[in-house]
């Protein structure tokens, strides 16, 4: 259908609701602007001379991204030696590079993340009191997957704000992300027109790019919203936000996952591409085939490339943040597909001509135009394709975006992984995200020489029958090839966190509850005195290149507390289903926490839930993504 026909649909129902033209209006001119408004579509730009388009991975990192580490060091550097001195710490030799990664899970892998991340920041009182507060100054990097990108995203674009802030000033969660409870008719007219003006551009358009509008929408700032200009790519944020240009905040890194036509995609065959502020790509292309990969340049994606040469024609724009984070989470396009049956009306030719161009098994894909076409044509096992599809990392069943910090080049040495995932019947984690990147390393090691620095972890059964699920555990400690992962599962702590995946509307007060549930996630709600101490020697050890012989009596006892002690129960457990508003059992079987008593600057009263059951609370909630999921044949499968 012609963008002027699809345009003419959906102002259909103004037409008809009145004989005569609307009085003029600001918001209504907003609602209804005029097709020829591109500032979601990519356009054309001069193509810069003397550029190098392609980048193989073997040179290590882009020339942006060493420049980055070296001003965000400048911050880290001192913020890493005060916090180690704040617990009696010897300044470490060398500045250690830290790095963040958030889950994916919708909404409750966001408000969980960015709780965790609370946790780290001075600017919430009760992290400061609980002595973890700070240490987000002291992180290089910050990786994020699916609900973990949005988390990312929103984080970085509004220029680091306090996440509580964000919730409280910006967000509007209570207003389902595909039925807004205001403005439908307006929000999906406009989705209409700016995915319809990136279609006239020449770009290939899908379900992502309306999702991907969608959730910008309600995490973005108010100026880069559907209602006003939805233009923000990631490549500009280093230049619109000051505190990432000037290297003030950790440098993100957004990744999704390939799927080639017709194929399953399973972690040990999955390639994991990542987006960052400076370059797209990946660092092995293929699947059956793994072969050394490469990146291009992000602000110029969508420029057509034949084997890493421009014809002469360059875009800017593609990139925009909206569909980046939307590509990192395309499990949710199924989400849209619920329009087709509803009373709206106004997106359903849209999403039914998407669905006959991709075909009804595809509508969960993001197509980027493929800078590697014709690229080492020998070596090179997708130099034939027209686009790289992408889909949500987490359909890997690697649901903890950590696989970027292992890359040996970024020299990561300790790594904090929040982990929020849909694991267990009551939607808990029990470590699988962590085991199957594990399981993938050692495959990719064993078959392709594919080198992922990745320390060994327990199997399911071991994480939840050592309890390693329900506390942080240290992961790699005697390790020095590898990072040292610091792993912080949801528990809890405070409220009842293990909302749907799917649930796509969020009451304040609920998400208040999962934020700060997040937050004592990582503090352990201020109840262990030695935590902040035992962090510090986690986050600093291999700066000294600490092992067990030589680490500080303090620092080993620390490490003695909260290292995996390499056991793996495998007997089938319990099924997991912790109790709301308790103490994870092995903090108070070691003594290390009395209990609530001892929480220290509570800024929010706890949950008011009674149930006496995470389970219970969330069979008794939910039924709206519930039906969802079940309607769309997904079941329980899609464990995020």
């Amino acid at each position: 259908m012609a963008t002027s026909a699809i345009f003419a649909l959906f102002a259909l129902p103004y037409i008809l609701a009145s004989p005569h033209p609307p009085p003029y209006s600001p918001s209504k001119e907003l609602a209804l602007r005029d097709i020829s408004d591109k500032s979601y579509a990519p356009y054309k730009v001069e193509c810069p001379t003397g550029w190098t388009w392609i980048r193989n991975a073997t040179e290590g990192l882009s020339q942006g991204e060493k420049d980055f580490v070296a001003n965000r060091q400048k911050v880290t550097g001192p913020t890493i030696n005060t916090m180690a001195s704040n617990q009696g710490i010897t300044n470490p030799p060398r500045t250690p590079t830290i790095g963040v990664a958030l889950a994916g899970g919708g909404y409750r892998a966001m408000l969980t993340g960015l709780g965790g991340i609370m946790g780290m920041m001075n600017e919430s009182s009760e992290a400061a009191a609980s002595g973890t507060g700070g240490w987000l100054d002291g992180v290089t990097y910050w990786a994020g997957l699916s609900g973990g990108s949005w988390a990312t995203g929103s984080f970085m674009a509004n220029g680091g704000e306090s996440p509580i802030n964000l919730l409280n000033n910006l967000w509007n969660l209570d207003s389902n992300l595909i039925f807004p409870s205001d403005g439908k008719l307006s929000f999906y007219t406009t989705l209409a027109s700016e995915v319809n003006a990136k279609s006239d551009a020449g770009f290939p358009v899908q379900l992502t790019d309306l999702w991907g509008l969608a959730i910008g929408s309600h995490v973005l700032p108010t100026e880069y919203q559907l209602t006003n200009k939805p233009n923000l790519t990631l490549s500009s944020l280093p230049s619109v936000v000051e505190k990432l240009g000037n290297g003030s905040l950790p440098m993100p890194i957004i990744i999704a996952a390939e799927r080639e036509q017709g194929e399953l995609v399973i972690a040990e065959n999955a390639t994991v591409w990542e987006f960052n502020p400076f370059e797209f790509g990946s660092w092995a292309f293929g699947s059956t085939v793994k072969s050394i990969g490469a990146f291009t340049n992000l602000e110029y994606l969508g420029s057509e490339l034949n084997n890493g040469e421009t014809n002469g024609t360059c875009y800017k724009g593609f990139d925009q943040l909206s569909y980046v984070m939307g590509t990192s989470a395309t499990l949710f396009n199924s989400a849209l597909l619920t329009l087709n049956n509803s009373d709206s009306g106004l997106v359903t030719n849209l999403i039914e001509g998407f669905l006959q161009d991709l075909g009804e098994d595809q509508y969960d894909i993001s197509r980027v135009p493929n800078s590697f076409a014709n690229y080492n044509p020998g070596g090179n096992p997708i130099s034939s394709f027209e686009y790289i599809t992408l889909v949500d990392a987490g359909e890997t069943n690697q649901n903890i975006p950590i696989e970027p910090l292992l890359i040996p080049f970024r020299e990561v040495d300790a790594i904090i992984a929040f982990d929020s995932s849909y694991d267990s019947p009551y939607i808990w984690p029990n470590g699988t995200a962590l085991r199957t990147t594990f399981e993938r390393a050692k495959v990719l090691a064993e078959n392709t020489g594919t080198q992922i620095r990745m320390p060994e972890v327990p199997s399911e059964n071991g994480f939840i029958n050592g309890g390693y699920n329900t506390r942080p555990t240290f992961f790699g400690c005697n390790d020095t090839t590898t990072p040292l992962i610091i792993y912080v599962p949801s528990y809890p702590w405070s409220s009842a966190a293990n909302t749907s995946t799917y649930q796509l509307e969020y009451s304040d007060e609920q998400a208040r509850e999962v934020m700060y549930n997040g937050m004592r996630s990582f503090t352990l709600n201020g109840t262990v005195e030695t935590w902040p101490k035992c962090l510090a020697c986690a986050l600093t050890d291999r700066s000294f290149e600490y092992t067990s012989s030589n680490r500080t009596a303090e620092c080993q006892s620390c490490f003695d507390t909260w290292c995996w002690a390499g056991d793996d129960n495998t007997t089938q457990p319990n099924t997991y289903n912790p109790e709301i508003d308790s103490v994870p059992p092995w903090l108070t079987v070691n003594s290390l926490s009395s209990g609530k008593a001892d929480a220290k600057g509570v800024e929010n009263t706890t949950s008011s839930n009674t149930s006496s059951s995470a389970g219970s609370r969330v069979m008794s909630g939910t039924s709206w993504s519930r039906s969802l999921l079940l309607g769309l044949g997904l079941g329980s499968t899609m464990l995020i």
